[in-house]
């Protein structure tokens, strides 16, 4: 009897936890226009400065897989 009521207690508190799962496409649209909101309000240096990062991130990939 114990059993099954931690058992029923912890599987209500889950079902009331677990989050919500967003249609995948709908996730991508949010995050597309989050990166074209932040775009729109870098500076030219800003942009510049985003640019040189990721060319050095790809620039660390490219050399490790090159190992």
């Amino acid at each position: 009897m114990w059993i099954f009521l931690i058992t029923a207690f912890l599987g209500v508190i889950m079902v009331f936890l677990y989050p919500e799962k967003k249609n995948r496409l709908e996730f991508i649209e949010e995050k597309i226009k989050e990166v074209e909101m932040k775009k729109k309000i870098l500076t030219e240096k800003e942009k510049q400065l985003e640019k040189l990062a990721t060319e050095k991130e790809w620039e660390e990939v490219d050399k490790e897989k090159d190992k």
